[in-house]
């Protein structure tokens, strides 16, 4: 689950609505239908300046320079995803509206949000366009370089340490509640609005640790006043390859996080084929090399079927996560 934090996104695009035009002749479907045939909405369930927002800006200026129609990226925020992806659920299944968002609206917000207004079942799984690198930090006075020794300090002083959050059922919050629960540790949940004010909270001394982006957390690292103890994914980050993961430490522990692309239910195979092939293609650019390497994301190439299942396969591991740590949906 992702986005929230204060994020290092150079300029990409930037604003609550962009249009590109470049007109080149549409190509059909296997069916003969002409596809891009109109404009293209993406919408985006967060304020224009996030990642996800620049994720969407990024696809939209691949796809625009390929297809010819103009892409327009549209920002509507509120209601717990809810006013975005009403948007998608009311557009026709023909791929001219589109849903960018990060993971948390169908992995972990159905499990903190009491009546939410959509599901997945409403959607169209296409692409997948990259994973952040979650990393877990801690302040540097705080005086440990590993796991072990955090844990130790933890479980020598329980209910004393605390740790920040970008809010409440973010992977930051979620994320450190399922470490919590498998080591065995007491620490206290500080939940912030955003990632920035909760890196804040840590260099400042006001939190022992955190659950972050590296892209979000490394200037802090550079200058001293924050310790990496690991990177969270199933295997080391080609970002910082010298960071351990949780597993190598003995701790069967990850952090699942993605930016991905959906269409409203009903789409044809065909046309999630060929939508899925465009946004692949976009991805092996210069540009998003370069957008990936300053947002410390990672691409994950996987089929709609493969997406499908990495989406059920977070739904089910946040799921346990919240009824075992009991947060109760508001």
């Amino acid at each position: 689950m992702c986005d929230g934090a204060g994020n290092r996104i150079g300029n990409h695009w930037i604003g609550a609505t962009f249009v590109l035009a470049v007109f080149v002749a549409p190509f059909g479907t296997a069916h003969g239908e002409p596809f891009p045939s109109e404009n293209i909405r993406l919408i985006v369930n967060v304020a224009a300046g996030g990642v996800t927002d620049s994720v969407a800006r990024l696809v939209g200026h691949g796809l625009n320079a390929k297809w010819g129609k103009p892409i327009i990226v549209e920002n509507l925020v509120g209601g717990n995803s809810s006013i975005a992806a009403q948007a998608v659920i009311r557009a026709k299944p023909d791929g001219h509206t589109l849903f960018v968002t990060a993971d948390a609206p169908f992995t972990s917000t159905p499990f903190i949000v009491k009546k939410l207004s959509f599901s997945l079942a409403q959607f169209t799984p296409i692409a997948v366009v990259c994973r952040p690198v979650p990393v877990f930090a801690v302040r540097a006075s705080l005086g440990v370089k590993t796991f072990k020794e955090f844990i130790a300090l933890a479980k020598a002083r329980p209910g004393t340490l605390n740790y920040a959050s970008q809010g409440v059922g973010t992977y930051g919050h979620l994320g450190m509640e399922d470490f919590k629960r498998r080591t065995g540790m007491d620490i206290l949940h500080v939940p912030y609005r955003g990632g920035a004010p909760a890196i804040e909270g840590l260099v400042r001394g006001d939190v022992a640790a955190l659950i972050i982006n590296y892209a979000n957390i490394e200037p802090f690292v550079q200058s001293g006043d924050v310790v990496l103890l690991a990177a969270l994914g199933e295997q080391r980050s080609k970002m910082r390859p010298d960071l351990p993961i949780a597993i190598e430490e003995g701790i069967p522990f990850s952090v699942s996080t993605w930016f991905g692309i959906f269409g409203p239910a009903g789409m044809s195979s065909d046309l999630v084929t060929r939508i899925r092939n465009g946004v692949e293609e976009v991805l092996v650019s210069d540009k998003s090399a370069e957008f990936f390497k300053l947002n410390s994301c990672e691409r994950v190439k996987a089929t709609p079927q493969q997406f499908g299942e990495i989406i059920t396969a977070d739904y089910n591991h946040w799921h346990s996560v919240v009824e075992t740590v009991g947060i109760q949906p508001e």
